[in-house]
């Protein structure tokens, strides 16, 4: 018995322990990196401004001037501002996920030279961006419905969606950034208007929009039926689960498969 929970107080130390070694030395490199370069300010800025009045927008929509209810109004502007909140995301890894592998520059011998494997080097950038977008993303979900006064339930379900899509996108960023990079560029942030950046643009864009279109219907059955004031029906219920089994399924291969293929690319052709 003891011997277990040593090895359980060991194993939970190990989860919560700082990583060590050139993967963290990356990681903070790129941190510093980022905040130490002033082209950076200004987007950041231009960000907090596009925020700002993406949320105001929610917050002086006329619904009490609609002939439709405004329970309606409210809780269809939720879920298609889950697409609307990962597109703007999209937008954003675009200006500064998409470059980070560039951004080495001439300097990716060190890359290749250093104690670490490109895919271990491609986790850490990913890491590095999906902590901040993500609570990025939640923030506006979450502030937008707030203005919207929708629903408890289109609000766990917007925040459970875009929750798992945001690694996607961060992925597809990453991935597709490390299969087509441009270490040679003088501005490697200009990597975005190349073929690899129009084709992350794409395959974001049809990611978010089929996660979408496997949610609206199960999700309109399950607000009529809470408005109603009845349950779901058996046929509803297995169609709420196998929709949303189909897009954590899918949020799961945007995350593993631009990554393996980012990694085959950049070990081929650098």
């Amino acid at each position: 018995l003891f011997p277990l929970k040593n090895r359980a107080r060991e194993g939970g130390r190990r989860l919560f322990r700082r990583p060590s070694g050139p993967a963290w030395a990356f990681a903070v490199k790129d941190v510093r990196c980022f905040f130490r370069d002033q082209t950076q300010w200004p987007q950041l800025f231009l960000v907090a401004a596009l925020i700002a009045i993406y949320l105001y927008n929610f917050s002086v929509l006329p619904f009490g001037q609609a002939r439709i209810r405004p329970i309606y109004l409210q809780n269809l502007f939720s879920f298609l501002n889950m697409g609307l909140a990962a597109f703007v995301l999209t937008a954003i890894a675009a200006r500064f996920v998409y470059p980070a592998v560039s951004c080495e520059g001439e300097a990716f011998w060190i890359i290749r030279a250093a104690p670490l494997s490109l895919r271990t080097f491609l986790w850490v950038k990913f890491a590095v961006y999906c902590l901040p977008l993500l609570v990025l993303a939640e923030i506006l979900i979450v502030c937008s419905n707030v203005l919207l006064g929708v629903t408890p339930a289109m609000m766990g379900i917007s925040v459970v969606t875009v929750f798992a899509m945001v690694p996607g996108v961060v992925a597809l960023g990453v991935g597709l950034g490390a299969a087509y990079p441009d270490f040679r560029s003088e501005n490697p942030t200009q990597a975005v208007t190349s073929f690899g950046g129009l084709l992350f643009m794409l395959l974001a864009a049809g990611f978010i929009a089929l996660v979408i279109v496997l949610e609206a219907g199960p999700v309109y059955a399950l607000f009529m039926a809470n408005l109603a004031g009845r349950p779901l029906a058996g046929w509803q219920r297995a169609w709420l689960a196998a929709s949303f089994t189909f897009a954590l399924l899918l949020c799961a291969l945007a995350v593993i498969l631009p990554m393996r293929f980012g990694e085959r690319r950049l070990r081929e052709n650098w």
